[in-house]
């Protein structure tokens, strides 16, 4: 007889969910992504050099990622 105290892990879940947010309106979605593609491009820029240079950093020279 199986012990009933002990329990058989569970696997996860992978039935598709509804969205997580909280309107599904595609002009609603639309106008944050457009609000998201017009950021502040010197921050941009300045990101992106930091981002470039940490990549880089360690590489050799002949695998530089950005030469």
């Amino acid at each position: 007889m199986r012990d009933a105290s002990k329990q058989e892990p569970r696997l996860p879940d992978h039935r598709p969910r509804e969205s997580a947010l909280p309107h599904s309106d595609p002009a609603i979605l639309a106008r944050l992504l457009d609000e998201w593609m017009q950021g502040d491009e010197t921050e941009q820029r300045e990101t992106f050099e930091i981002l470039r240079r940490s990549l880089d950093e360690d590489r050799p020279a002949a695998y530089k990622l950005f030469p």
